[in-house]
């Protein structure tokens, strides 16, 4: 039953009822939860946004896992996120996302407790045979639970493609400790932080999906459905395919896989209740969106192309152009993943591993993925520009968004 997956749909019922069935199908909870398990709901509160837009775990469907996990009768029940702290834009406050997406009601209305896992008291955790992570700050709450139920929201992501159960867990990394994350390689992060405080089960608030750059209303994807597995790796599979992203694209699942011992694959996976096909719809990832911002600025993905890539390229553009130099890229054509038969008339980087045999390329970044900097200098040398004003611009324009909200990571 590891890897089964319901989807329920809602349809003309409730949000309570079409959770209820999900976790049902999946195999229930009755054999995870105990009455001495310590049991931490976690849902997505990445930022304050309306109800129901897709852009953090609604209230309904907090308020139907916490329900379900009272049932249980355990030894105590939190309710407990950390809004993001912000990478290359700014953070926000814990308290108004529990507000805005009616999780603060929720958990008044239930007596359980919230709790901010950003101003949580933490520990330093040392990360075995890790990726990228050899040590991580995490919230005692997180630590302290025997049983964590992963609660996201159905979304798309720029850097990674897709935002789901397993990468939800960045919330259990203290303010801005979750940028750790971001520095040395965001997707193999996830992968080192979720094995050592991974989630035991998930159900993925699907009644509203986000796509592109989360702007609402217009980002927001009316679903009506709700997706519930004990393996959290499977659930996220199945979300991203829900979402028209394949799966093999999303590298933090291919690397928990890998680690796992489980293939990130449909294949793998019984799904029950509500089809795949029934609800799958064309999310655009934010590197679309990205994309099409650079109109003279010729991206090739080849089939391999994956997340890994297009978060390290979204910082290395960005800043370039942030930099001044915008105007250097014109014409520009970058190769990510197994492309073939590229035909650039001007300047030509390949990027990755994958990209290593493209012919005529002025240069290659090796790296599975290649480091942000030295993409970045890659960018430079043939664009004619100064690496090192590339650098500092991106220094200089991090801290100051770090610093301009450092204040609403503490509440």
């Amino acid at each position: 039953m590891t890897n089964r997956v319901a989807i329920t749909s809602v349809g003309t019922g409730t949000v309570d009822a079409a959770v209820r069935e999900a976790v049902r199908l999946a195999g229930g909870l009755e054999s995870l939860i105990g009455p001495t398990s310590r049991v931490l709901v976690k849902p997505n509160q990445c930022k304050p946004s309306p109800r129901h837009s897709g852009c953090q775990t609604d209230g309904d469907v907090v308020e139907a896992v916490t329900k379900l996990v009272l049932e249980q009768n355990p030894a105590s029940v939190i309710i407990g996120d950390g809004a993001i702290a912000g990478y290359d834009f700014g953070g926000f406050s814990t308290q108004e996302s529990f507000d805005s997406s009616g999780v603060t009601d929720v958990a008044a209305r239930l007596g359980v407790e919230l709790r901010n896992l950003n101003t949580d008291a933490f520990e330093e955790v040392e990360i075995p045979d890790a990726l990228v992570m050899k040590s991580v700050r995490i919230a005692r709450t997180a630590l302290d639970s025997d049983v964590i139920i992963s609660t996201p929201v159905l979304k798309s992501h720029i850097r990674t493609h897709a935002t789901l159960a397993l990468k939800n867990m960045k919330g259990v990394m203290p303010g801005s400790e979750k940028r750790k994350s971001h520095s040395l390689g965001l997707d193999q992060a996830i992968v080192d932080l979720c094995t050592v405080v991974g989630p035991h089960f998930a159900v993925i608030d699907a009644t509203a999906g986000m796509q592109g750059l989360w702007q609402y209303p217009d980002d927001t994807v009316e679903m009506g459905i709700v997706i519930a597995s004990r393996d959290s790796l499977s659930a996220d599979v199945v979300g991203a395919a829900l979402m028209g992203i394949d799966p093999s694209q999303i590298m933090h699942l291919q690397y928990y896989g890998q680690r796992v011992g489980s293939p990130a694959s449909l294949d793998a996976i019984e799904v029950v209740g509500e089809s795949i096909a029934a609800h799958r719809r064309q999310f655009t990832t934010g590197f679309d969106v990205f994309r099409s911002r650079y109109p003279d600025l010729n991206i090739v993905q080849g089939e391999s192309a994956c997340s890994g890539c297009t978060n390290e390229l979204v910082s290395a553009i960005t800043y370039m152009k942030q930099a001044g130099y915008g105007d250097s890229m014109k014409g520009l054509t970058v190769v990510i993943g197994d492309a073939a038969d590229v035909k650039a008339e001007g300047k030509l980087v390949a990027l990755g591993k994958c990209a290593a045999g493209v012919a005529g390329a002025d240069t290659h970044v090796p790296g599975c993925p290649p480091k942000e900097d030295a993409m970045i200098r890659a960018l430079c040398d043939v664009c004619d520009a100064d690496p090192e004003v590339v650098m500092a611009t991106m220094s200089e324009a991090r801290k100051k968004l770090w610093d301009d909200s450092s204040s609403a990571l503490e509440t």
